[in-house]
């Protein structure tokens, strides 16, 4: 018999308890951006869902989700003429937006209570084939 797996039932998103750091930062943005804040809350859904059905670690369950609520954290220091802009970003704008990443690894790191999430705000948007930010990581294909 083959489960149905339903990534988007918010009913299974388990409710870890957010410390204050955190609430207040999803706070900021999702008083700042609302759409931001639900992205945020949607992506901890999936990454939680996900986690539990690989049947991983607990403790590493709470950690991807807590990097997955925290990864656009960034994002309130980001204009809302650029943030909320309904059309296509220039490629000025885009790298503003861009900036996001380095700025939410900076939030992150300023609270003790955020810092172990930091590297998530960082690098939520690297690729393996290099085409990602804001390092630009590339996985080396083996020689073999």
């Amino acid at each position: 018999m083959k489960e149905e797996f339903d990534f988007y039932s918010p009913t299974t998103l388990k409710s870890y308890n957010l410390n204050e750091s955190m609430r207040y930062q999803l706070n900021i943005l999702g008083s700042l951006d609302a759409f931001t804040r639900k992205h945020s809350e949607n992506v901890a859904n999936i990454t939680c869902r996900l986690c539990e059905n690989l049947h991983l670690n607990t403790n590493f369950t709470i950690y991807c989700t807590m990097c997955a609520y925290l990864h656009d954290v960034g994002k309130q220091f980001i204009p809302s003429s650029i943030l909320q802009k309904p059309s296509k970003l220039t490629d000025e704008e885009f790298e503003i937006m861009k900036t996001h990443t380095t700025i939410g690894y900076n939030v992150c790191m300023k609270d003790p209570l955020l810092r172990p999430y930091a590297n998530g705000a960082l690098y939520h948007h690297e690729a393996l084939n290099g085409t990602g930010y804001p390092s630009r990581f590339k996985i080396k294909k083996d020689s073999n």
